[in-house]
């Protein structure tokens, strides 16, 4: 019988998730001798479906951790729960068993608990872009992972999430050892920022977030930045908190704080944000939305993730994500037509870096809402290499067929957008007057278009 054993655990290694079928094939047994050997394999056999349509696969070690890793979830409450169990498999792949029904979206095989690579959902939990690679920086020696998160493998990823993954984003913890350092971070009273403490708090925090971070924001495009926790009139809130000095920069953070307060008073909901200047800096402070109060959280999830689980598109536009979205049944038309019209304004005010790691979700009754908009801002216009300032042609375009409406409701509130920025104190004069210009354009091609 140990023989037997051995062998069937080498069937599953070369085969991956297979029929009884195949295994009683491959092995040369009855019926009866296989179901006695799967037994024996108890807690390392993973099943998948029921009956004659069940497939096995044989569980695996990742890095010397449990085959069987407990996943959680924090509700916006602060109160945690199960929500599952992810089993690595042999020779790839993932199953998780025991998720809850308000879960996200897991159409075809996923429906069963099988997943070709890490779920989609955790996969957007890795650290990432600045403080992601400040992260990897601090801890990847210890991890004995490199220490470029983009290079990391889904067996890197796990075992990072597990060792360090107590406050990544979205809800989600995996492993007991991030779930218990997170409760002993929840045993401890949390005080945040008031307004007369971020005069010293924020520029000591932008140094440290320097000293430690891998890269400054003129080469990748990406500002760098920090976490806080703010005590506000309505009760503690975590931010992320980005900074620049003086200068371009400075005004495309001013811009952002435009766009969110342009979107949510004339289109759609957007993370609320605030700008502080101080020491020749200009900070802007952008409120979580995977996160709620002092300890509470919120699930999220970019398309970057979701393209390649739920549609396959390869492509980071969000307008076509959109209508793919829609017609697969994962969001509705309200939240299509939302998604349309952010991609219009993003246009209409010289984004020209809508990837898909700005625009995310979170599930609702099986299906996918949108999370409020964040990193709306003109791109177009940051410097490049060297901080040498571009000056671009603004010229938009008028709406492609089907987009008609989004792009009329989109090119009002850009207009507004440009001229809010051509009359911002803290917009330096050379950007106002090119707002001004823009507004004029996007005014122009909203005539012709008509109201």
């Amino acid at each position: 019988m140990p023989d037997r054993l051995d062998d069937l655990r080498a069937a599953l290694r070369r085969s991956g998730v297979t029929t009884a079928a195949g295994l009683r094939v491959a092995l040369g047994v009855s019926q009866p001798t296989l179901s006695r050997l799967l037994a024996g394999l108890q807690s390392s056999l993973v099943r998948f479906g029921r009956t004659r349509r069940a497939r096995y696969a044989l569980a695996r070690s990742v890095r010397g951790l449990p085959t069987a890793l407990p996943l959680y979830r924090i509700r916006p409450d602060g109160r945690g729960e199960r929500a599952g169990v992810l089993r690595a498999l042999e020779p790839e792949g993932f199953a998780l068993a025991g998720r809850p029904d308000d879960f996200w979206p897991l159409p075809g095989e996923m429906a069963e608990g099988r997943f070709e690579g890490l779920p989609y959902f955790l996969f957007d939990a890795r650290p990432q872009g600045f403080l992601g690679r400040a992260l990897a920086k601090r801890r990847a020696p210890e991890l004995n992972v490199p220490d470029d998160p983009s290079r990391w493998s889904d067996d890197d990823i796990v075992l990072v999430l597990v060792l360090a993954g107590e406050d990544l984003p979205g809800d989600l913890v995996l492993g007991e050892p991030a779930y218990e350092r997170l409760l002993r971070r929840m045993s401890q009273p949390k005080v945040g920022l008031a307004d007369a403490d971020l005069a010293q708090a924020y520029p000591r925090l932008a140094r440290e977030a320097l000293e430690e971070g891998v890269a400054t924001s003129s080469a990748g495009g990406e500002f760098p930045k920090f976490t806080a926790t703010r005590s506000l009139p309505d009760g503690p809130r975590e931010v992320i908190v980005k900074f620049a000095a003086e200068g371009r920069w400075s005004d495309l953070l001013v811009a952002e704080s435009v766009a969110a307060a342009t979107l949510s008073a004339h289109l759609d909901r957007a993370a609320p944000c605030r700008i502080h200047r101080f020491d020749g800096r200009t900070y802007l402070e952008v409120e979580r939305f995977d996160r709620a109060g002092a300890w509470g959280r919120a699930p999220a999830c970019t398309l970057a993730a979701v393209d390649p689980a739920l549609l396959g598109l390869g492509d980071a536009r969000w307008d076509r994500a959109a209508r793919a979205l829609a017609d697969d049944g994962f969001v509705g038309d309200a939240a299509r037509d939302r998604i349309l019209e952010r991609w219009c304004f993003g246009n209409l005010i010289a984004n020209s870096d809508m990837h898909a790691g700005n625009l995310a979700f979170h599930p609702v009754a099986g299906r996918l809402a949108l999370t409020p908009s964040y990193d709306m801002l003109p791109m177009r216009y940051a410097p490049g290499r060297g901080d040498e300032l571009p000056a671009p042609a603004f010229d938009p375009m008028l709406p492609l067929p089907g987009l008609e409406h989004a792009w009329r409701a989109a090119a009002s509130a850009a207009v507004g957008f440009w001229e809010d920025c051509g009359r911002h104190e803290l917009i330096s004069a050379g950007f106002r007057e090119t707002s001004r210009r823009n507004a004029e354009r996007v005014a122009a091609l909203r005539e012709r278009v008509g109201r």
